[in-house]
């Protein structure tokens, strides 16, 4: 007779389960296919992200304030030199029209933030702005660093 836990047991016709002896492999493909798998994603959404925005030298602005509810706003960028982005993509001042106006199909109540470098022409900002008055879009945000002063 064999105790276990203070009953005895007796291993008469009984069979209890003993751990082989081979030492078995466990196969780590599907945990491998699952790392590659959260590393293509994250690569992904982190160049999507860095892709939005183009790099320019940002005015400051003594009483900017940020709006209450800025929401989703589709991103206009004007670079010194006066090429125009609509997010990621590089577009002409005629373009820029019915890209917003389709977008604002997609997207009701469609919103504006529009980033300008600071050495930018304003006959350049002033265009933009033609234009998304063109689209039928009036809420437009400027993008501007808060100044301490």
């Amino acid at each position: 007779m064999q105790t276990f836990c203070g009953l005895e047991i007796a291993r008469r016709g009984m069979k209890f389960w003993t751990p082989s002896e081979e030492d078995e492999d466990i196969d780590l493909t599907p945990m491998i296919d699952i790392v590659f798998l959260l590393i293509v994603f994250f690569m992904t959404v982190a160049s999507m992200i860095t892709a939005e925005k183009h790099p320019i030298d940002m005015p400051v602005s003594l009483n900017s304030v940020l709006p209450e509810d800025f929401g989703e706003r589709s991103t206009i960028t004007i670079k010194r030199d006066g090429s125009l982005y609509a997010g990621v993509s590089q577009v002409t001042l005629e373009e820029l029209p019915e890209i917003l106006v389709r977008e604002s199909k997609r997207r009701a109540n469609l919103k504006v933030y529009l980033r300008a470098d600071r050495g930018t022409e304003h006959q350049f900002v002033s265009e933009v702005m033609q234009a998304c008055a063109a689209a039928g879009l009036s809420n437009v945000v400027f993008a501007a660093y808060q100044s301490d002063k």
